[in-house]
């Protein structure tokens, strides 16, 4: 393995200890016979949570070590490891459901991202993802993101976007208001046919 690979790996596998690996085992049972498009997979350690389940998995991420990664250590026969960008990645493929795990933050183009997921599901397809909460107890704002949300500024976001948006703990069986301190949030969003493009 080379010293670029095995720093990927550790350094990503510290999430096990956290929250979101908690929320890939809230909702693994959920995709049976899914397609599925996971944005920003990291290691690919959470993909492996649910992909038994899918009937496809597109998993996207725009780091060529992470990709090169998964692919040589998770080979698996329903699972694309794709290199790219969610807001220039273009398919006819509609997915039943997209996952983003805590990645809302990195992306620059945020709002761009979020209008092609909807392009990329199904009427009634979800997004489920989760970000942390800027309005968090002991929460900093983290140099690593290009943007952070208190749980009202989540929900108004999502809400350009979904018709249905609602907020959860980690384990997805507590429902947050907008007024939560608790990160990550979860959000599990529900499908419109038309995207408004938020101003």
């Amino acid at each position: 393995m080379s010293n670029e690979a095995h720093e990927i790996m550790w350094r990503r596998m510290r999430y096990m200890l956290s929250p979101q690996w908690d929320i890939y085992m809230s909702f693994r049972k959920w995709f049976h016979n899914y397609r599925v498009l996971e944005v920003g997979f990291g290691t690919g350690a959470g993909v492996l949570q649910y992909c038994n389940n899918a009937r496809i998995v597109d998993a996207i991420e725009p780091d060529p070590g992470a990709v090169d990664f998964a692919n040589k250590c998770f080979p698996i026969s329903n699972v694309n490891w794709i290199l790219g960008d969610i807001t220039k990645y273009d398919t006819p493929k509609k997915y039943n459901a997209v996952v983003m795990i805590e990645t809302l933050e990195h992306i620059k183009d945020w709002k761009r991202a979020l209008e092609n997921i909807c392009n990329l599901l199904t009427g009634k397809g979800i997004l489920i993802m989760s970000a942390r909460n800027n309005n968090a107890d002991l929460r900093r704002w983290k140099e690593l993101h290009e943007r952070e949300w208190s749980a009202k500024e989540l929900k108004d976001s999502l809400s350009y976007y979904f018709p249905i948006v609602n907020l959860y703990d980690y384990s997805l069986k507590i429902e947050q208001d907008e007024r939560s301190k608790l990160t990550p949030l979860v959000a599990i969003c529900k499908m419109r046919k038309r995207v408004r493009w938020m101003p």
